[in-house]
């Protein structure tokens, strides 16, 4: 992975400074080189050589494929009309090479990033849809004095613009644009609204006004004298239905497109590691890699572990390490340095993050670090893509029962009845019971919008009008295969998708998601969702397609756990208890502009121990967030 940057200054007030400390403020994304290139403003747009420029790009080079100085950029194409700077990975690069040169087309490294800059130019963007893999970039056409940008499907790498007045700015991650001289850091009321009463995100708004995130599965063509960003779609979820598929077919097609996707990213010049966790997931795509490495390759696998039974899986790890002979690393994050590193990991955020478990992740990227490891495959995307959600399920159940009621008993049979009573079953899975209790009381607390403070009531109607504020409703209405797109591509995978960008970045680590291969995706759009869900089994599909690859009692678990630390009780106890009521005493809280609750209050909810932990640490983090992020 790396940083990147683009500058263009129609004012000529900027110099290369500017571009230096724009560039240099995602170090972290690349350390293993750094390159710049200006442009002035004349025919052709030649190289600047002063300290003023019109056009300037910057990167940060994290080396993973082809570590040879033929991969350093900005890159130029043979003729020098085309510049691009890039982050990422197309995983297929050494087939659309071949099929390049079959074009007569004459690479001169054996890097991606030269592939993607050569397929931009032969085949402009029709070349989005060839490519499989993460991916943003900047490309430069100096001929026809254009800017390409452009952000792959699901939108694992991120990309940053901000655009006025005749001047742009595009750039990997927030921080950099407080390094541009006139940036005012204003948060976005909206932003901060929905977060703080929901915990949902609205892209491509972000919590800083004026600066946007570009949409993933777009790309934009932009006039160099009129740097407007129009994002156009080169993909689009939409464009593919639901149709029949049958166990017997549609079961080996996902194994053999998941193990090409684990393979797919097996393919570095770096060493390559794992996060392990013990779920489905991740356990999944170790033995895929022990699979397609069975005496070759030793991999290690990188786990958060906790003394708290409830939060530690590391009995489900060891049969998978056992397994698949691997290295175990095992951090022990705990809420001494949870205290410690929070002024790091929450500046390295630029935004607040979700839940603490976040931080467990960060100490996982660390580890792989320290361990020399900068690629790690992660399990990310498959609850999204196989409905492994308990949530999910019940959704699917609710719109059955309506469906069922809504045509007047028309079906022999209402068609939950077999899922439920199935699972009660010796094959069923009767965890769907304590969950559908568990999930009523959650819906219930949404519902009533249980928080642990008061919005301002001039707040109130705004926060009404937005989608997202009620999108528990919204939730229930709609069709299971719906539901499914809007996990993955507006409600829970963006949010998870940025934060492990920003775990895995702040080391320099390159994170890779085999479930969100193109393949597997565009796959799963067709399947209906009800296919998961089976018995009162989530990811049916995909556990019968690795049932035999992994231990059954991980197979076929019946019980979830996300990616969790003992959040509450780390809030309610201890250490960072303690730094809680600290800073509920402090008497500088911005956050107060949002809500009506007296701190001392809120300090004695957290003392007594009366609270929602997930809620208050979003109160907390949003007020950081202003008094120490937004306002630096």
């Amino acid at each position: 992975m790396c940083g990147i940057s683009c500058i263009i200054d129609k004012s000529g007030l900027l110099d290369n400074g500017t571009l230096s400390r724009f560039t240099d403020a995602v170090a972290h994304r690349g350390p293993d080189g750094r390159g710049f290139a200006k442009f002035a403003d004349s025919e052709g747009l030649p190289e600047a050589d002063g300290e003023k420029f019109y056009v300037g790009l910057g990167h940060r080079r994290l080396s993973i494929i082809d570590l040879s100085e033929a991969g350093s950029q900005p890159m130029f194409s043979a003729d020098k009309s085309h510049a691009i700077v890039y982050n990422g990975e197309i995983y297929n690069h050494i087939e659309l090479r071949r099929e390049l040169e079959n074009e007569g087309v004459v690479l001169r490294s054996h890097c991606d990033t030269e592939v993607v800059l050569e397929a931009y130019r032969r085949w402009g963007a029709k070349c989005l849809s060839k490519f499989n893999g993460m991916w943003a970039f900047v490309i430069l056409d100096r001929k026809r004095r254009k800017l390409i940008l452009s952000r792959d499907r699901i939108g694992v790498k991120p990309l940053y613009f901000l655009s006025r007045n005749g001047f742009l700015a595009v750039g990997s991650e927030l921080k950099q644009f407080f390094a541009l001289p006139d940036f005012k850091a204003v948060p976005n009321r909206s932003s901060c609204l929905l977060y703080l009463t929901t915990g949902y995100e609205a892209p491509p708004e972000t919590f800083f006004s004026g600066v946007f995130s570009f949409p993933p599965s777009s790309y934009a063509e932009i006039s160099l004298d009129t740097p407007l960003v129009n994002p156009v779609k080169y993909w689009d979820p939409d464009s593919f239905s639901v149709r029949r598929h049958n166990y017997a077919g549609i079961v080996p097609e996902i194994g053999k497109i998941f193990s090409s996707a684990v393979n797919f990213r097996l393919r570095s010049d770096v060493p390559v590691g794992g996060c392990l966790s013990g779920g489905l997931d991740s356990s999944s795509i170790f033995a895929e890699m022990k699979n397609l490495s069975p005496s070759s390759r030793t991999f290690s696998a990188f786990s958060a572990c906790f003394e708290d039974p409830a939060a530690d899986e590391r009995p489900f790890m060891k049969k998978v390490i056992d397994r698949t002979s691997s290295v175990h690393v095992k951090v022990f994050p705990n809420e001494k340095e949870l205290v410690e590193d929070l002024p790091a990991f929450l500046r390295q955020h630029d935004e607040p993050v979700g839940s603490i478990s976040m931080y467990a992740q960060y100490k996982i990227m660390q580890a792989a670090r320290e361990n020399k490891i900068p690629v790690l495959l992660d399990g990310q995307g498959g609850d999204e893509l196989f409905s492994g959600y308990w949530p999910s399920y019940m959704m699917n159940l609710n719109f059955q029962v309506k469906d069922f009621f809504r045509l007047k008993f028309t079906p022999p049979l209402p068609t939950f009845l077999p899922d439920i009573l199935g699972a009660l079953t010796p094959y069923g899975n009767p965890e769907i019971f304590r969950q559908s209790f568990l999930n009523y009381m959650e819906y219930r607390k949404r519902s009533e919008k249980h928080l642990p403070f008061e919005i301002k009531k001039k707040y109130l109607p705004e926060i009404a009008e937005h989608p997202l504020y009620s999108w528990h409703m919204t939730a229930r209405n709609l069709p299971p295969d719906e539901y499914r797109k809007a996990e993955i591509f507006k409600i829970h995978l963006p949010r998870l998708l940025k934060w492990e960008d920003r775990n895995s970045m702040a080391f320099s680590i390159e994170s890779r998601v085999p479930f969100l291969d193109v393949r597997l995706v565009e796959l799963l759009l067709t399947v209906k969702p009800e296919m998961n869900m089976k018995n009162g089994w989530t990811k049916y599909l995909f556990r019968k397609a690795m049932d035999g690859k992994l231990p059954s009692d991980i197979c076929w678990r019946k019980d979830k756990k996300g990616f969790e630390t003992p959040q509450e009780k780390w809030m309610k106890s201890g250490p960072f208890n303690k730094h809680l009521i600290s800073w509920a005493s402090e008497k500088n809280h911005p956050v107060s502009e949002f809500i009506s609750d007296d701190f001392q209050e809120i300090q004695m909810k957290i003392i007594d121990g009366s609270f929602d932990a997930t809620r208050m640490f979003r109160l907390f983090c949003m007020d950081y967030w202003m008094k120490n992020i937004a306002s630096r």
